[in-house]
């Protein structure tokens, strides 16, 4: 059940711009060797919310 103070989360695919970030979580994804993905810039470049869409496309953690 979600709690009710959840935000919703921004579709991964309704996200426009940031192609180098959204690039490279994905390859992070496709092959986790890479081993991680630094993501870092200023405030307000939807750094979390990208992140945040990209989470609720993978399978749980087991």
């Amino acid at each position: 059940m979600k709690d009710r103070f959840e935000s919703p989360v921004y579709p991964f695919t309704a996200i426009v711009g940031q192609e180098d970030m959204k690039t490279a979580l994905i390859l992070n994804v496709i092959n986790p060797r890479i081993g991680g993905v630094l993501i870092r810039g200023e405030r307000g470049t939807a750094k979390s919310t990208v992140v945040r869409a990209l989470a609720r496309l993978l399978p749980p953690i087991q």
